[in-house]
């Protein structure tokens, strides 16, 4: 371990495991491997994470936090309530093609149980929650009752669903977007009616 300081470790362990991951999938990582391709010893990455599930968690960690940034990005792209839900679809398949191991993990059987792991489950709470919020206004949602809170989330889940489901079946193959229009166009068309909101629902 003397190539590397203490604190680098870590970082290291952590870079190693996203290009596992990019090539080969949850399956080819082993905190072993790991150890032999990072120059370690076997008992370092144990120093870092309380195994496979630990290194895991911490990258579908890092995962979240880059998908919600991109649907952030994505929200504050537009005022417009519709659009704004129709950039956040054509955002969340733009993630899943950009990143198709890393949108498995983070949705997927692989991923660390969330209940073990309360980062993890802050990530994905937090992505979601960009969904929810652009179903409704910040400033409304303090003063919205209860019944408009669950409409409101019913609502995104709803979108969710819907762009999920595009998503997976961009990445497995299913569907493939016509060579004259590009990725994004092309879901925009898919999303143009499921992924709208009622006018009186701003």
């Amino acid at each position: 371990m003397g190539k590397y300081h203490h604190g680098d470790v870590r970082n290291v362990l952590l870079q190693q495991a996203e290009n596992i991951l990019i090539d080969e999938g949850p399956a080819g990582l082993s905190l072993r491997r790991l150890a032999r391709l990072t120059g370690v010893s076997e008992a370092a990455p144990y120093r870092h994470f309380d195994g496979k599930d630990g290194i895991l968690a911490a990258v579908a960690i890092a995962a979240f936090e880059r998908f919600a940034e991109q649907l952030e990005t994505a929200a504050a792209s537009t005022e417009n309530h519709e659009e704004r839900i129709m950039a956040l679809g054509a955002a969340y398949v733009q993630f899943a093609v950009e990143n198709p191991q890393h949108f498995r993990l983070i949705f997927g059987r692989e991923r660390p149980p969330l209940d073990q792991y309360p980062e993890l489950r802050d990530a994905a709470d937090n992505a979601f929650d960009v969904l929810q919020r652009a179903v409704t206004s910040v400033d409304r949602k303090a003063e919205m009752t209860l019944a408009e809170a669950a409409s409101a989330y019913n609502r995104a889940l709803a979108a969710w669903s819907r762009a999920h489901g595009i998503a997976m079946l961009v990445i497995d193959g299913m569907i493939v977007p016509p060579a004259d229009q590009d990725l994004s166009g092309f879901v925009l068309g898919l999303l143009a009616e499921d992924l709208t909101i009622p006018a009186n629902a701003e």
